[in-house]
């Protein structure tokens, strides 16, 4: 049975589920997270070396500026996961033809195979989730997911 809302610290009224959600995205945040750390740790790896092999996984040579903009780091600290990450062989750095300044990193095969496996452990927990679910509610579930994907999308970085 649902509550009324109740008003927030700061006056705005809350819908009663959230709390809920809130509760339930911290277990899945946390096993996820937890999960994720245990195997990048396995691997040498920090969540943000991973993060950024992620976005090369899906964009390969991309200018140093532009993956330190997705990454929401300074182009500095950027530099220095890229250094870490070339050095275990996940990534490359190319001169751009006609401005050997600029440098594009591009994954590695080394690097797309282990983003491969910890991403496919990922699909295997979401088939799991899945499968627990009737087809219409499955449908819903990925409308969610993208509502959810919108709105991140869309929060300012910073």
């Amino acid at each position: 049975m649902l509550k009324h809302s109740e008003t927030t610290h700061d006056g705005v009224e809350e819908d009663p589920r959230v709390p809920e959600l809130a509760k339930i995205a911290t277990i899945l945040q946390r096993r996820f997270l937890l999960d994720l750390f245990r195997k990048t740790s396995a691997k040498r790896l920090s969540i943000p070396q991973y993060t950024l092999l992620g976005f090369l996984a899906a964009e390969s040579g991309v200018p140093m500026g532009s993956l330190a903009k997705q990454m929401g780091h300074a182009t500095s600290a950027t530099t220095g996961l890229v250094d870490r990450l070339e050095a275990a062989g996940l990534v490359r750095r190319q001169a751009v033809k006609g401005d050997r300044r600029q440098k594009l990193v591009e994954i590695t095969p080394k690097g797309r195979e282990l983003v491969g496996k910890m991403q496919a452990e990922l699909r295997h927990h979401l088939g799991g989730i899945l499968s627990r679910l009737h087809a219409p509610d499955q449908d819903a579930w990925v409308r969610i997911y993208r509502k959810m994907e919108e709105y991140c999308r869309e929060i300012p970085r910073g």
